[in-house]
């Protein structure tokens, strides 16, 4: 469950949570996008997310989970970061509904 405090730099075992607040939308189906973009430039994720809504304010969360190769995991008990180094560095989470970006944050991965 995402808190309600705005974090702007997470660790590579966090859950990375984005929180979208709606509104001004017809109480129709929707679909809600999240890309979520390594610091290589790189797409690492992309959350389809289909909704209907039903309020004026609508409260949605996707979230990212990084995990490590797997041939890093042998190691990870001397090394936590160990295989996690090409996602350490600044993110972006585009958020589009119905194919029209409504908002883009960046975030920092760090381990």
């Amino acid at each position: 469950m995402p808190s309600n405090e705005p974090n702007s730099e997470f660790g590579c075992s966090d859950r990375i949570y984005a929180v979208i607040k709606i509104n001004g939308l017809a109480q129709s189906q929707h679909l809600l996008e999240a890309i979520w973009r390594d610091p290589h430039g790189k797409d690492r994720e992309h959350t389809r997310y289909p909704f209907v809504v039903r309020h004026d304010q609508e409260r949605i969360w996707v979230w990212l989970k990084l995990h490590r190769p797997a041939e890093a995991a042998l190691v990870q008990f001397m090394n936590p970061s160990a295989g996690m180094d090409e996602f350490v560095g600044e993110w972006r989470v585009q958020v589009l509904v119905d194919g029209r970006l409504i908002d883009q944050k960046k975030f920092n991965v760090i381990c």
